[in-house]
């Protein structure tokens, strides 16, 4: 019995040193042939799959850096054209010192004149600073047909005395209409009355020296200086006047100026 259980001991010990097993195969991560108990090599790891990974990691964060950088511009060449366009409003903002509930109503020149209209003398609508109301010392009208028959005469004794077009920009029908005589591009032909390109005339068609025009042609006149600023044609600061004739008797168009005087951009009267 201390025979086989010393033989068993022995088996076992070699067992323990050989690392082949009796099926022949390696039992363990050792080297046989070397002789000693030395761990195997292990196989070269390819790190090229993480060296790209790390390079689409590295555009990635790139393109995300630019994309915010980018955004960040946008953003503020937004802030920037909100101001910018803040600043112009407040600079182009219509002052309304009434109400401006009359619609503005134009009759064009092509519509009461058919004939032909020679080149006129342009005028320069960022300069318009200026509007000088009058009245035409003529007959007043009440509906388009006898207004559009004024403003033919007007144009027709324009011509026959002086070789040139009705010298108004604009008149002031008692229909309640405007009626473009030169218009906003065009200098207007009172050579008597200053600010040939920075004033608009605008005449109030009929006599007013003891008889007011009606409301409609008040209402009339402040829906064509407010759309005259619309059309950034007449500054919003500007100079309303009126005309004293020193070769006419005193109230000359006095019940008309009556409530003009009492509007927000009256700036008295020009002297001819």
């Amino acid at each position: 019995m201390y025979t086989s259980a010393r033989t068993a001991a022995i088996s076992s010990s070699n067992r323990l040193k050989n690392p082949i097993s009796r099926s022949g195969s390696y039992s363990s991560e050792y080297d046989v042939e070397a002789g000693e108990r030395t761990p195997l090599l292990v196989t070269k790891i390819n790190f090229e799959p993480d060296r790209n990974r790390a390079r689409q990691l590295q555009t990635v964060q790139t393109t995300a850096l630019l994309g915010i950088l980018a955004l960040i511009l946008f953003l503020l060449l937004g802030v920037i054209i909100a101001v910018y366009l803040l600043l112009m409003q407040d600079h182009f903002t219509v002052p309304s010192p009434w109400p401006v509930s009359h619609p503005f109503y134009l009759v064009e020149r092509n519509v009461w004149w058919k004939h032909q209209v020679a080149e006129l003398s342009p005028l320069d609508k960022f300069a318009t600073q200026n509007v000088i109301l009058l009245h035409t010392r003529s007959a007043p009208c009440r509906d388009q047909g006898t207004c559009i028959n004024l403003v033919q005469k007007l144009e027709h004794d324009a011509w026959t005395e002086n070789g040139t077009h009705i010298p108004y920009n604009f008149l002031i029908g008692g229909d309640g209409k405007t009626y473009e005589g030169r218009g906003w591009k065009s200098q207007h032909g009172f050579y008597n009355l200053p600010g040939l390109n920075d004033t608009i005339v605008v005449g109030v068609i009929g006599t007013y020296n003891d008889r007011r025009p009606d409301n409609v042609m008040y209402a009339e006149t402040k829906a064509l200086l407010t759309e005259s600023i619309r059309r950034f044609s007449l500054s919003p600061n500007y100079r309303l006047y009126g005309v004293i004739d020193s070769s006419i008797p005193g109230n000359d168009a006095a019940a008309l100026y009556e409530e003009v005087k009492e509007w927000r951009h009256w700036r008295g009267f020009v002297t001819v």
